[in-house]
Formats: structure tokens, sequence, C-alpha cells
């Protein structure tokens, strides 16, 4: 039995393989602007019908309908999009609401507990950045939502007169801690403000919780942030993934 297992952000879309129990990640790709047939018969046209396919979607209800309407297309199957629930997998979803809690979060929260068997700390460094913290016993201690660096700096040039005509830094240039034009301090100001939100929630974490996390690190923009913190991250491309992986094999 194969399964297909997707991930779709706000901007990149990831997929792996679940056949006969074993996993296989298969790549990733920007889905924001693309036509969404031409993108999945890229992904997926060679592939052998699967028997199912599971979904973590946060990209809206239109990417719903275009994933959907391909899989029925191409292989007569509806696609099952995961819903977070108040309990599953072994984790306490923390959210009064526990609906809210974006799909990926839920899929990367499963998967951290199921790697970590201890407290640990999940961030995702993508459009948003979003951190969450998990109990040893696999509570959801709750997480918090911020721009990613990208959305930073776009506020920055939307927002100020004279920095409409600064042009974008390359996002893989190295930032120099004291920049010496406004294009690198754009970039340095808000890498290290990413650093800084991430440092201090896990060192307050860590307090609150009394003992230390083991620290997860995902999402488009974990290279650029992660050689900058404190903390020992392990950095893990498919976490989501890997969460939906659990959550197929146990339904």
């Amino acid at each position: 039995m194969m399964i297909l297992l997707i991930d779709v952000g706000n901007t990149r879309i990831k997929w792996a393989l679940l056949d006969h129990g074993n996993y296989r990640y298969g790549g990733s790709a920007n889905h924001r602007g693309l036509p969404f047939k031409e993108l999945a018969e890229s992904l997926w046209g060679g592939l052998s019908p699967p028997s199912r396919i599971l979904v973590a979607n946060v990209a809206g209800k239109g990417m719903e309908r275009n994933i959907n309407g391909w899989a029925k297309g191409k292989w007569g199957i509806k696609p099952e999009f995961i819903v977070p629930q108040k309990a599953a997998y072994g984790v306490v979803n923390a959210y009064i609401e526990p609906a809210q809690l974006g799909a990926d979060r839920w899929a990367a929260l499963i998967a951290a507990h199921h790697e970590s068997r201890g407290a640990a700390c999940i961030v995702d460094c993508g459009t948003a950045i979003t951190i969450d913290a998990l109990s040893s016993e696999g509570e959801h201690l709750g997480g918090i939502i911020a721009p990613g660096l990208t959305m930073m700096r776009q506020a920055l040039v939307k927002g100020t007169h004279r920095l409409k005509e600064v042009p974008e830094a390359p996002m893989g240039k190295r930032v120099a801690l004291l920049a010496r034009d406004t294009s690198d301090a754009i970039a340095g100001g808000t890498l290290y403000a990413a650093v800084a939100l991430i440092d201090r929630v896990v060192s307050d974490v860590e307090e609150a919780v009394g003992t230390s996390l083991t620290c997860f690190i995902t999402g488009g923009d974990a290279s650029h942030v992660m050689p900058l913190l404190a903390a020992d991250f392990r950095y893990e491309e498919d976490l989501v993934l890997r969460g939906l992986a659990i959550i197929a094999q146990a339904t």
C-alpha cells in the first residue's frame, strides 16, 4: 500500500511517500503563482496510483479544491485533509478551539513528540515564524506566530518612505553584525530579530518547564536563522511530512 503525503505551506509544497511502511521524502517546490495542474503533474504525474493521499494544508480553500480536483481526475482518489484534534497520536492540543491550530503545526508536534520522547520546541521559519512547545508527556504548551523574514522586510519597505527604493537583500547573503548600507541593514535587522525571538522563547520555556528542550527547526528560512541560534537545533526539512506518516500509519 502506497500513501502520498503532502505538506502545503503558504509558499512551498513538500511531499513524501509511505510505501508499505517505508518512508521516502520526495522533494519540494514553490507553488505560489503557478498553475496547480502543471505543478502537480510535474511532481506526481509519474507516480503509480496511491491508495491514499494525506494532506496538511494551510494555503486555503482554493488550494484544497485544486488538490481535490487533480487527485480525483488523475487517480479517482479523494484526498484526506487533516484537521487538528483535541488529543490524538500522543499529543494534547493546547488550543481552546483545536481546529484553529494550523494543520502543519499539528503534524509537526506529533512528529516531534514521537522523535524526542521528551520536552521539545518546534520552530518553523517559513512565511511566518511559528514556535510551539511540547511537554515530555505530549502536552502542547502553546505557541506563538510572528512574521517571517520576507514578511518583516516587506513591512519595512511598505511602511517607510525612503526604504521603497532600497533593493531587497539577497536571502542567501552572509549578514554582517553591523551593516554599511541600508539593504544589508534591513537584512541584518530582520534576521537578528528572528534569532532573538527564537532564542528568548526557547530560554523562557526551558525555565518554565524546568528542563532542557529538544529543539527542532524546519521551514525555508531555517538555514539562514540556524547558524546564529544559541540553542542546539535539529534541522528537519520534512518534519510535517513525518507527522503525516505517523497519522497515516495509525488510521
